[in-house]
């Protein structure tokens, strides 16, 4: 059994891709917005050539004006990487050496503990229950000793789609310096546009926040993330850059610039779609709940859903038969760690999303009656 999130989804993407006769709620991502991104592409020819002109060994200037501009940093406080991931994956690396302890909420995005633990820390867990996941700033306090180097959160939280206001990033912030005035806390936003806040490293300097055009936007393939901070946690995280990427395309980083000045547009499509599948799955995930075959809050933002459903301690064995009975596809939710749960994404076209939903909650009846006769 693939024990490995990451090259699980992999296979199932490369297996799935030519498929027409399946039903997949696999994806964290809103489907790309590839006509609006041709239309500005052709509209900014002419812009877009001349950004061709500029240097980007530490990132293209005018990407990370724009990038300041939107979120209120000063351009020394942002560090371009390749996508979201990239940037996780530098801050954990530059904060994180042997022996150290590093705090990360769980259920939790696989790679980020994963990353830590290869780098020798010892993994401590901040539990996030349902139905509403908080992050409780007096346990997270409880678990900060001298060794803590590191607290790994994501807001919306992956998988449940929990969102942490502005206070409670400050409450957390100030239970952590309570305890270790040394540790820091890294914040994967690359879902926090679903909701109207500013980045965590703009409430606290405690915080390193991480984002891309990706799963809000749709736009993973132009693999803009970014690392925002102070300038001495950029400048501590730059060498790592160097090390991994050396610098990022000048060409897409142009387009995403392109991109940045015309986010709105991008943001209001997203938010258009997500409010239309998110009454699709209020629809179909509704007669389930009456019927207890699955629990759980549909989070108000974001395109995920982490339910829980009835009569399955592992959901492996009901993602294998839904998979293998009904050509559906879902996350098992031992990949973020409760595995009665299962994740579900809803973020693409709303007429296939539909589609997937009615046969998903099809196959989970005849489970049920399977179970039953």
């Amino acid at each position: 059994m693939e024990t490995n999130y990451l090259a699980w989804f992999k296979a199932i993407d490369i297996a799935l891709q030519t498929r027409k006769d399946c039903f997949q709620l696999l994806s964290s991502n809103v489907y790309e917005p590839l006509d609006i991104l041709e239309r500005h592409i052709k509209q900014n020819w002419d812009e877009l050539r001349r950004l061709q002109s500029y240097n980007n060994d530490w990132g293209h200037p005018v990407l990370k004006q724009r990038i300041a501009a939107r979120h209120g940093v000063k351009t020394a406080e942002i560090l371009l990487t390749n996508g979201c991931t990239n940037a996780t994956y530098l801050s954990i690396i530059s904060q994180v050496k042997p022996g150290d302890a590093v705090i990360c909420e769980t259920p939790a995005y696989q790679p980020m503990w994963q990353t830590a633990r290869l780098l020798g820390a010892k993994i401590k867990w901040l539990k996030r229950r349902p139905p509403h996941y908080r992050a409780d700033p007096d346990e997270l306090a409880g678990l900060v000793d001298k060794k803590t180097s590191l607290v790994i959160l994501t807001n919306l939280h992956n998988p449940s789609g929990a969102h942490l206001c502005k206070k409670e990033l400050a409450d957390i912030a100030r239970a952590v310096r309570r305890k270790n005035k040394k540790t820091r806390i890294l914040m994967d936003e690359v879902f926090r546009d679903f909701a109207p806040d500013k980045p965590a490293s703009t409430v606290d300097p405690i915080y390193i926040s991480t984002g891309s055009l990706s799963k809000v936007y749709g736009l993973s393939h132009l693999k803009c993330g970014w690392i925002l901070a102070d300038k001495k946690t950029i400048d501590r995280i730059s060498p790592y850059f160097v090390l991994s990427d050396g610098n990022g395309s000048r060409y897409l980083e142009a387009m995403s610039a392109v991109v940045f000045d015309h986010l709105d547009r991008y943001l209001s499509r997203s938010q258009d779609i997500v409010a239309r599948n998110r009454k699709e799955l209020v629809k179909a995930a509704g007669p389930l709940m009456k019927e207890g075959l699955i629990s759980g809050d549909i989070p108000d933002q974001g395109c995920i859903w982490f339910p829980k459903v009835a009569g399955f301690r592992n959901a492996d064995k009901l993602s294998e038969l839904l998979a293998k009975r009904h050509k559906v596809y879902v996350v098992p939710g031992r990949f973020f760690g409760d595995a009665g749960r299962i994740r579900i994404g809803f973020g693409g076209e709303s007429v296939t999303v539909s589609r997937n939903l009615e046969k998903f909650t099809s196959a989970l009846r005849s489970e049920e009656n399977h179970k039953t006769r």
